[in-house]
């Protein structure tokens, strides 16, 4: 159960657990955090993903489609493993799950498939705690001085020499949460900072994923939702037999007053403070003043959250996607509105990856679902992975007519930079992120050259501003700034100090290792919009050595170049494409990294090479497809009380 409650923290408090111990009184011994650490780490950690859920309408069979594509870890305890679970009569369910987690997190029984993508809501509420003058464990609440609780806890810890000793921690808790030391927000003589998190008591999780594993049709999947109210930190995308397609975002979030929710929205724009741990994705609000506090409406799971009938949910026949912005365009033509803003903003710029989806799946030109404008499975398996991404679909012709006839740019940063190859790379590119592209890597490092801001709304890169009435289409258009230009010198340069020839085709250089094998990886990172995702990523707790990323020459960029390429450890895992038929469920997979850890074992990197080359695996569903298939061995297990 413990282990339950900390990964249901994994989106929210499991990234502030080294700030907890850290927040000591002022005037005692300061505990040393991890160099660089600070409060960016409670939203830049997690994992991400796209879902799409396909209706009757948009199905070439009329039953429903689903696609999961969760972005995680290739390495460690967040690793998504494959199972097929039965209980005769009772269950019979297939999908992937965390490790030591019971049942299918995502998958498909006989009725009813879903996914999960990462909810864009707040999970956590940061609080500025007044402290009673006269003592720094009081604080002030409705002009009242309360007490902080200590809690002093002591584990045995590994020594370098193999022993074993003692170490001790005191945490302090307000009744908001736990303080914490986040930098810059520190314990000090006349405040504190303490976080209260939505799921620091949800104990629903394994009878939520339960009865999603047992539902035995769309109207009982949705129950499951109203009555355990379990899901942790992840919308779910979801479908079915009879063709419903379904979004909803369940996950516990902090339901505060209009007053509340108004203070906030000004204070982003208006106080430093809170304008600053608001860029780092995170809530501040006062804590000395009960207005700011949960309200509890005796409806919810827990006192405070947002009650369940007021999350945001939508059902259609056509689709429903989502792929970790907020709610709102869960599916484009009918927009999600009136939310509580906790859930995540609605009619703002929504990022490349989320435009791309959209478009994949809106589908105007028929390029994704074909002229019958209805998905078949062999169209969905293609579409997840076409490394189509929307950044080269709205402005690579721009940039290449912009670029064209100028061989030398001189530049105040790099002096005279030769561009004509490069923009002749990118004119002949396929446009896609495949092992093959020649100009991927070209196109890449130019995006990398913005801001992230330009890469969503009206600036450096694009002319027209993002616009609320056509949320998929804008922003759109090359701007007319000179920045274009020398971002392209930008990528020829940063390619030349990788050593990295610009006309090298993406797979020589985007590669993943298994064991002491090197293989290549098609797919993007987040600045292409690229429904893909393949990067690198700190999002690792393994003692395994970890995959050497190399040193990256720009930070900053988003693109991942170091001195040894684009070294992919994150992403796409567990990708499944089904359809229901009517007769059996029909899938394909992949578990990107294999299913074994095991160098030694032959499911160690059997998959991933399947991955490189697209080589979907069939589901087995069936018991005669499943006893039918040579690669199948039996183990029989056995309850501590049982002989064999």
């Amino acid at each position: 159960l413990a282990y339950y409650i900390d990964l249901g923290m994994l989106a929210s408090s499991r990234q502030a657990y080294d700030f907890y111990w850290a927040a000591q009184p002022p005037g005692t011994a300061e505990l040393e955090l991890q160099p660089g650490a600070s409060l960016a780490d409670l939203r830049d950690n997690r994992p991400g993903s796209n879902g799409w859920g396909i209706g009757r309408e948009r199905s070439s069979n009329g039953h429903g489609m689903l696609v999961g594509n969760p972005h995680f870890p290739w390495a460690g305890e967040l690793k998504l493993f494959e199972s097929h679970l039965r209980v005769p009569g009772q269950l019979d369910v297939y999908g992937a799950s965390l490790m030591g987690v019971v049942g299918v997190l995502i998958g498909f029984n006989e009725e009813v498939a879903w996914t999960h993508t990462v909810s864009d809501g707040q999970r956590l509420v940061v609080y500025n705690l007044e402290l009673d003058p006269d003592d720094p464990l009081r604080y002030m609440h409705d002009g009242e001085s309360k007490p902080m609780s200590a809690e002093a806890h002591e584990i045995m810890v590994l020594q370098d020499d193999g022993s074993l000793a003692p170490v001790s921690r005191t945490f302090y808790r307000s009744h908001h949460g736990l303080i914490v030391a986040l930098p810059p927000l520190l314990w000090s003589r006349t405040q504190a900072f303490a976080i209260r998190d939505a799921n620091a008591n949800n104990l629903a999780m394994i009878p939520q994923f339960l009865g999603m594993n047992m539902a035995k049709d769309m109207d009982e999947f949705q129950r499951v939702h109203d009555e355990q109210q379990g899901i942790p930190w992840v919308n779910t995308i979801s479908t079915s037999r009879d063709g419903r397609a379904w979004y909803i975002d369940a996950t516990p979030t902090p339901n505060l007053s209009p007053e509340a929710i108004d203070y906030w929205l000004e204070a982003r724009e208006t106080d430093i403070i809170t304008g600053l741990v608001d860029q780092n994705g995170l809530v501040l609000l006062p804590g000395n003043d009960s207005v700011f506090d949960w309200v509890d409406t005796g409806t919810a799971r827990d006192p405070g959250l947002i009650p369940v009938t007021d999350v945001p949910r939508l059902e259609r026949a056509d689709f429903v996607f989502n792929s970790n912005d907020s709610h709102w365009l869960a599916n484009p033509l009918e927009p999600l509105t009136g939310y509580s803003p906790l859930h995540g903003f609605e009619q703002t710029p929504r990022s490349p990856r989320t435009r791309m989806n959209a478009r994949t799946l809106l589908d105007a030109d028929g390029s994704f679902s074909g002229s019958d404008h209805q998905f078949d499975l062999q169209e969905l398996r293609d579409a997840i992975l076409s490394n189509r991404g929307i950044m080269e679909e709205l402005l690579r012709d721009e940039v290449v007519a912009r670029c064209q006839g100028v061989a030398t740019l001189q530049t105040e940063a790099h002096g005279a930079v030769e561009i004509g190859e490069a923009c002749g790379l990118l004119a002949a590119w396929d446009g896609r992120l495949d092992l093959q592209s020649v100009g991927a890597v070209v196109w890449r490092e130019f995006l990398g050259e913005f801001e992230g801001s330009a890469l969503v709304d009206q600036g450096a890169l694009f002319a027209d501003p993002f616009d609320p009435a056509d949320p998929v289409g804008t922003p759109r258009g090359l701007s007319p700034s000179d920045r274009v230009l020398e971002a392209l010198a930008g990528a020829v340069v940063k390619l030349g100090q990788a050593r990295i020839p610009l006309d090298t085709p993406l797979g020589d250089v985007q590669y993943t290792v298994r064991g002491r094998e090197r293989i290549p990886m098609h797919g993007g990172g987040r600045n292409e919009g690229v429904a893909n995702l393949i990067v690198y990523s700190i999002l690792q707790s393994t003692l395994d050595t970890p995959i050497a990323p190399g040193t990256l020459l720009d930070p900053d960029s988003g693109t991942g170049l170091s001195d040894r390429g684009y070294v992919v450890n994150y992403g796409s895992s567990f990708v499944l494409a089904m359809q229901f038929t009517d007769d059996v469920p029909e899938g394909y997979a992949f578990v990107t990294y294999g299913q074994s850890d095991d160098p030694r074992s032959p499911y160690h990197s059997d998959q991933t090479h399947r991955f490189s080359q697209k080589d979907w695996r069939p589901v087995l569903w069936t018991e005669d497809d499943i006893e039918s298939d040579p690669e199948l061995e039996i183990e029989v297990l056995f309850g501590f009380d049982r002989e064999p």
